[in-house]
């Protein structure tokens, strides 16, 4: 009887034990906040007092990943239905359910592949959902029928406000925000530009309204925040391979989270909804590849304190190459902050030397630099100078479109030739217009060889020059014409890919030298584009 009695009280243990383990957390609202176009290395530059505020009572990830490629609509539908693009199928901005190319690995009965309200819906009928939005693709990917309310809205100011007006009087379990803002900058005037970054703390005020929002409502103490984003940008646009468009901010704060604390795994955005999952306590199925971020949530077994978010330095001065002494300023948003360096490659601590005001470089160097606070570390920036040998200056008779401005005039000449991906930052481009270089030498000099490095991509409507011009000048105002190359005539020239242009020379002497390439102007009939401005890129220049 006793031995009976044990297993009774043995089984109800257990029950209860699973139970509590299968329980959600106290949070009864979740909100995410979708900020598109922002970086990880974006979000460290921008002045953001209200999500700097949320980090300190939550857990910031400055390594997750985006899916690729590294565009909105492939990420915003992994971060909704916790999978990849090899699952939900959406692959491009272009994605309807009349337009695709891969088939979702599962679908409702309306042909969409299920996501975090479709979940909510299925699991708590009851439950009410939110979705507000200025995009109108994201109403296209999810269900809708499954969302309580959704609405596309003009304006981050109106966003914010309809949000909030539908918080209070509905009190949903799951609110979606999404703010395009950013984004839309980043491509109208460049990302990491002023304008870019008053962009990031114009949406940071909305932010914080809706912090303010849920005091008032009195949710604070049971609602879970999420704020991250799709990609970062480079230059005036997305989709590459860089680290500043793949690695995006990943923010929560909330009952049961850890506080002020740096997650230092790393982390995928396809993990969203299944860590939103767990927090409502809802099954996800075996189609989502994403797993909960488990090491977000507070334990009582945590003994050691988690390291804290400090945002890494900021460096006045790009990464290049130069013809002279240059100054560089190092600055920081955080306070109470100190920031150390290295000139030589060496990995900086609080033992190294310590920025008090801006220093002159003057020779090849390596830059590396860390903010740190009392125990706690940034990451390190790392800018690598180069000062030419050979060229006292050079001067292009017309500037690149501000879209592919490569790495400037010193650009030209620093020994890294630009990839066959066209938004490399090495190239810069001219649309319609021709490429001029003049370049002083400082003296005359013996001159062997003359060349550009060009790129020829059709389907990106960039081609190769006409002809390449290249003349020489004893006194830089008089110059003679040494040759002319015509890409045409030349049966060796890959269809696509960086393409050398260069022709060699005996016995000249020169000072100065100037190279002009000639646009297509248009491109050619037969081509998609036929009439329109066609593309000339150039990365770098050679003269030996």
């Amino acid at each position: 009887m006793k031995s009976y009695k044990n297993l009774l009280l043995l089984a109800f243990l257990l029950f209860h034990y699973v139970f509590l383990i299968a329980q959600p957390s106290s949070s009864k609202h979740v909100i995410l906040i979708g900020i598109d176009g922002l970086s990880a290395e974006s979000l460290q530059y921008a002045n953001t007092p209200a999500i700097n505020k949320l980090i300190g009572q939550g857990v910031i990830s400055l390594k997750t990943r985006s899916v690729m490629p590294s565009v909105s609509a492939p990420n915003w539908a992994s971060i909704l239905s916790g999978a990849g693009p090899e699952q939900h199928g959406a692959t491009s901005n272009n994605w309807s359910l009349s337009n695709h190319t891969i088939e979702p690995t599962t679908k409702d009965e309306d042909g969409y592949f299920p996501s975090i309200f479709t979940l909510i819906r299925k699991q708590l009928p009851k439950a009410v959902t939110a979705m507000f939005y200025d995009w109108d693709w994201l109403g296209t990917f999810v269900n809708k029928k499954y969302i309580s309310k959704e609405q596309f809205v003009q304006g981050h100011v109106m966003i914010t406000s309809i949000a909030l007006n539908y918080l209070k009087k509905e009190k949903p379990l799951f609110t979606f925000i999404y703010y395009g803002y950013p984004d839309q900058v980043g491509h109208n005037k460049g990302f990491g530009t002023p304008a870019y970054f008053q962009s990031i703390n114009d949406i940071d005020t909305e932010v914080g309204k809706i912090v303010d929002g849920i005091k008032e409502l009195g949710l604070e103490q049971n609602t879970t925040i999420i704020i991250t984003s799709d990609h970062g940008g480079i230059g005036f646009g997305h989709g590459g391979e860089s680290m500043v468009e793949i690695e995006v901010p990943w923010i929560i704060v909330g009952p049961g989270i850890k506080k002020n604390a740096l997650l230092e795994s790393a982390n995928d955005l396809f993990n969203t909804s299944p860590t939103i999952a767990k927090i409502l306590g809802i099954k996800t199925p075996a189609e989502w590849i994403g797993k909960p971020v488990n090491e977000v949530f507070s334990t009582k077994s945590a003994v050691s304190k988690p390291n804290q978010y400090v945002p890494k330095p900021w460096c006045s001065l790009a990464e290049g190459s130069f013809t002279g002494p240059q100054q560089i300023e190092l600055t920081t948003t955080a306070t109470s902050t100190d920031i150390f360096y290295t000139l030589d490659g060496s990995i900086p601590g609080a033992a190294s030397k310590k920025y008090t005001s801006p220093f002159t470089i003057g020779k090849n160097c390596t830059l590396k630099a860390v903010s740190i606070s009392k125990a706690n570390s940034s990451q390190v920036i790392t800018r690598v100078y180069t000062f030419l040998q050979g060229v006292k200056s050079a001067t292009l008779s017309l500037q690149p479109n501000p879209k592919y401005p490569g790495l400037g005039t010193s650009g030209l000449f620093d020994g890294l030739i630009g990839s066959s991906i066209h938004t490399n930052k090495q190239w810069m481009g001219f649309e319609g217009e021709d490429f001029e270089v003049t370049v002083d030498r400082g003296e005359v000099k013996p001159l062997n060889t003359l060349g550009i490095y060009v790129l020829q991509m059709p389907v990106s409507w960039i081609f190769l020059p006409t002809a390449v011009e290249y003349y020489a000048s004893d006194d830089g105002s008089t110059y003679k014409l040494l040759t002319t190359f015509y890409p045409a005539d030349t049966d060796d020239i890959r269809l696509d890919g960086t393409v050398m242009l260069a022709r060699n020379f005996e016995n000249i002497s020169t000072r100065y030298i100037r190279i002009k390439a000639t646009n297509i102007g248009t491109c050619p009939a037969t081509h998609p584009g036929e009439g329109q401005k066609a593309w000339l890129f150039v990365s770098e220049v050679e003269i030996e």
